[in-house]
This record gives structure tokens, C-alpha cells and sequence, in this order.
């Protein structure tokens, strides 16, 4: 009855052989899908929480530097001046005893002393940065 009524609709089509790679690559296929959307959905969550972070780390950097940008220094009395002034000169002189140390070590040839070069290398770039800004800030568009 069935050829018959295949005949009769025009469908003269047997059913495809599958192979053991393919049914056996179809059987892992329906025996992951429960894990694939699981893990599908854990990735799509991860992604969300990671395009939120991104926008509050930028709005953070925005308004950080609306605040710098908008920031009005007060003249400080002498006592607080002389305060600071002694505070950047202690700083100022533990980043050169490290690196004095460092690049006595490395250029002993010790093992093990790059990373005082590197730690101090990146210990003067970190002191520099803000000084660059402070230097070559301009007030453009400002009147």
C-alpha cells in the first residue's frame, strides 16, 4: 500500500543509507545538544557580563577624566607644600635605591636581577606619565 501510494504522489525515492560515521557523528550530535546549549547560553551570558563591564569601565574613564579636566587646584599653604615636597623626595629616592641596586646586580651579570630592571623601568614610566600630562595638558577649547 505504501509503494502505491508513493507511486501515485510521484515519490520514487528510497531512503538514504547512512553510514556508521554519520550516524555515529548524528548520535553524538543528539547526545551533546543538551550540553552545547548549555555551555551556548553560560557563553552568552558571560558575553553580556563582559559587555557590561566594558561599558562601566569606560563610563568610569569618562567621568575620571571630566573630573580632571574640570578639577580647580587650591594654593596650598607653605607646611602642606614642604610636606609633599619631602614626600615625593623620600619616593624619589626608594625608586632610586632599587634601581640602583637592580642595575648593579645586572650589570654583574647576577641571575635573576631583570626583573628589578623591569620593575624599575616600569616604576619610572608610571612616575612620568602623570607628570607628562601635568606638563602637556592643553586647555583647548576652553575660552
Amino acid at each position: 500500500m505504501a509503494v502505491t501510494a508513493q507511486q501515485a504522489l510521484g515519490v520514487g525515492r528510497r531512503p538514504l543509507r547512512v553510514g556508521r560515521i554519520r550516524y555515529g557523528l548524528w548520535w553524538l550530535d543528539q547526545a551533546t545538544a543538551g550540553t552545547r546549549s548549555r555551555a551556548l547560553a553560560a557563553a552568552a551570558a558571560a558575553a553580556t557580563v563582559g559587555r557590561e563591564l566594558r561599558w562601566a569601565a569606560e563610563l568610569s574613564v569618562r567621568a575620571t577624566v571630566v573630573r580632571i579636566d574640570r578639577a580647580r587646584p587650591a594654593p596650598l599653604n607653605d607646611q602642606t607644600l614642604l610636606l609633599l615636597a619631602a614626600a615625593v623626595a623620600v619616593c624619589a629616592l626608594a625608586v632610586s635605591v632599587v634601581l640602583g641596586f637592580g642595575m648593579a646586580r645586572w650589570a654583574m651579570t647576577a641571575s635573576g636581577s631583570l626583573p628589578f630592571v623591569a620593575a624599575g623601568a616600569l616604576a619610572v614610566g608610571l612616575v612620568l606619565l602623570p607628570l607628562a600630562y601635568l606638563v602637556f595638558a592643553s586647555r583647548r577649547g576652553r575660552s
